[in-house]
């Protein structure tokens, strides 16, 4: 009997080719729908999106396509472009700035301490400031203090002694110091405004090595600045005594002259009139004059004469007793009149010679 063959019979190899087959369409099947729905980027769509005006995947965002599209961005002004830095200047610090120039130079200050680079503390301008104004209250002779630096060094063309005199003529006397923060043996002084040609270079000179030696006895820039100054204050005090004296003999010494000058001038023509009104009676004035003398002389001498041949009569002295007994010449006592000129009154009183030895 032969058996029915309604369905074949499946091996287990058969099924194994099926569940191959069946694996392999379903991994085709979506890389074959994906490349089929994947978009295709155009040139001109590249180029948008290179510059900003497509934004990728807006479509699916945004429902209405008219939103989709990028608004029209105006351009952004334009930045001026700033200028190229300048290179800062190279700082020499032997040279002056020449901004500074003019106001060390080619104004008259209005304060005793010329700073216009600020080198020092505004505190420590402030006491120097004050101590000069303090100065300049109590002292005939003022001083004004420009500040520089330690290296710097004064342009060609300005010196101090053309600013003292240039500066300062017209006001009274002055002393213009150069002072140089930091290195003082630099420190320079000069004397402007009236009576500074007739001061002593040599004085001048010793003043200002006192003060440089005063200042170098400070560490501190600004302490060597203020003992300088204090110290060329003490000296101009007593510079400025010695030309008070001066001119105080000398002002004697004028009016002395000039009194006399004024009696000589009105003597002079009374003299002169009375010379002429006694000249007739000059012989008499003369030998009245010449008997006068001659008689005074001849009394002189009669008196003299009259002295040295006067003769004293001395009385007999009674000698006093002692004891009950005569004062004996063993004693010791001399009683004699021993001045033959001198008249006896005065030697009146008896002193024994050994009491006078005592």
């Amino acid at each position: 009997m032969i058996p029915r063959m309604d369905k074949p019979p499946f091996t287990q190899q058969t099924t194994l080719v099926w569940l191959v087959a069946i694996c392999f369409l379903v991994a085709l099947a979506p890389q074959t729908s994906l490349a089929q729905a994947l978009p295709v980027w155009s040139a001109e769509d590249r180029a948008k999106l290179s510059k900003g005006e497509l934004i990728a995947g807006a479509g699916l965002l945004v429902d209405d396509s008219a939103a989709s599209e990028l608004p029209e961005v105006a351009p952004d002004p334009e930045v001026p472009s700033l200028p190229p830095e300048e290179p800062e200047p190279v700082y020499d610090p032997e040279v002056i700035p020449e901004e500074f120039l003019s106001a060390y130079f080619s104004a008259t200050p209005k304060t005793y301490l010329i700073d216009p680079q600020q080198l020092l503390s505004r505190q420590e301008a402030m006491d120097r400031e004050g101590f000069l104004e303090y100065h300049a209250a109590d002292s005939a002779v003022d001083i004004r203090l420009y500040l520089f630096d330690a290296e710097q060094k004064i342009p060609a063309g300005y010196t101090l002694q053309a600013l003292a005199e240039e500066r300062y003529a017209n006001s009274n006397l002055t002393a213009v110091v150069f002072c140089f923060l930091g290195n003082p043996s630099r420190n320079m002084l000069a004397f402007g405004g009236k009576g500074a040609d007739s001061l002593d270079s040599e004085e001048v000179r010793k003043m200002l090595e006192v003060s440089i030696l005063k200042a170098m006895e400070k560490s501190e820039p600004a302490g060597q600045v203020e003992a300088f100054v204090v110290q060329l204050s003490i000296k101009l005090y007593w510079m400025e005594r010695a030309i008070a004296k001066e001119q105080v003999a000398q002002g004697n010494t004028m009016g002395v002259t000039t009194e006399a000058e004024k009696k000589s001038q009105a003597e002079t023509p009374a003299a002169t009139g009375a010379f002429t009104e006694i000249k007739p009676y000059l012989p008499y004035i003369v030998i009245g004059g010449s008997g006068v003398t001659v008689s005074c002389v001849a009394l002189a001498a009669a008196i003299f004469l009259w002295r040295r041949s006067r003769k004293y009569h001395f009385p007999v002295l009674e000698i006093p007793r002692r004891l009950g007994a005569d004062y004996g010449a063993g004693v010791g006592a001399v009683i004699a009149f021993h001045n033959k000129q001198g008249s006896p009154s005065s030697q009146r009183d008896q002193v024994p010679d050994y009491l006078t030895r005592m």
